[in-house]
């Protein structure tokens, strides 16, 4: 809220398909001439200003002199994959355009490096970043996100519907202990595919070789591949690791295995990235 009252997140709004949509946008007191645009989606019946004080992404947009954009979803929040008429489906709305849209005016604005833009989320953000990654794969380099899932109405990830144009890099974030959306997959409030086949649905798309470079942190451990056009499928699996951004809630759960700087990690992920 303070940045808002300085001027520096602004809420806009953005007409599409005839429904005006919203969203906030964080330009940081420095900007870079070409600055990168991460957008960061929030989770269900939530709000670009929750998706803001949630992640701090404001903090590494000042470190790196990019833009951050927080849309707002409708209703109960995103269209993802497996959604139907009464789990995220808005009739009349298209938020994969919404999400297009909002890239070609902050290009436009701002002079965004169209070689530079990023998604992520959390939760239903989550699984609309993955859409947002498949469906936009010519606009976006690279996509991160957290807690989420993609799969078909059945749990299918492999008949989602996901199909590259290009490579697009992925850092997903998953802990083990998540029972909202089970890294092993299975029904909740939907059908949910286990973590391990939409890992392998990326590596496909990407053009994925080899059979991955591990790396320990903490209670983290993440598989790498390499991919086709420099791009890298990584999955960062937290044992025990809840249904949160990772960060987030450090001063709540102290020693908890994913107190780690999710919001820092992905910026580091998008920056290498870059197309």
């Amino acid at each position: 809220m303070a940045t808002q009252v300085v001027g520096r997140t602004r809420i806009e709004g953005l007409p599409v398909g005839g429904v005006e949509r919203f969203y906030r946008v964080y330009r940081p007191e420095q900007v870079a001439p070409r600055p990168g645009l991460v957008v960061v989606l929030h989770p269900v019946f939530g709000s670009g200003f929750q998706a803001e004080a949630l992640t701090g992404f404001d903090a590494q947009a000042d470190r790196l002199r990019w833009i951050v954009a927080y849309p707002d979803g409708l209703l109960d929040g995103w269209d993802a994959f497996g959604s139907n008429a009464t789990w995220g489906y808005h009739a009349g709305a298209d938020d994969v355009a919404f999400i297009a849209a909002l890239i070609d005016r902050l290009e436009a604005s701002d002079g965004v490096d169209p070689g530079r833009v990023f998604v992520t989320g959390f939760s239903r953000g989550a699984l609309m970043t993955y859409r947002i990654g498949c469906e936009l794969s010519s606009r976006v380099a690279a996509i991160a996100p957290v807690s989420g899932n993609m799969a078909s109405e059945s749990g299918s990830a492999a008949d989602a519907g996901c199909h590259l144009a290009r490579p697009v890099s992925l850092l997903a974030i998953h802990g083990t202990a998540d029972g909202t959306i089970p890294i092993d997959g299975g029904h909740v409030d939907i059908n949910y595919s286990p973590m391990a086949d939409v890992i392998a649905v990326w590596r496909s798309q990407d053009g994925c070789t080899g059979e991955g470079s591990l790396a320990v942190d903490g209670a983290s451990t993440t598989t790498s591949w390499a991919c086709a056009g420099g791009a890298t499928v990584a999955a960062r699996v937290v044992e025990g690791g809840s249904h949160s951004w990772p960060g987030a809630s450090t001063l709540w759960r102290p020693g908890a295995p994913d107190n780690f700087d999710a919001s820092r990690l992905i910026a580091d992920f998008f920056v290498a990235h870059a197309r």
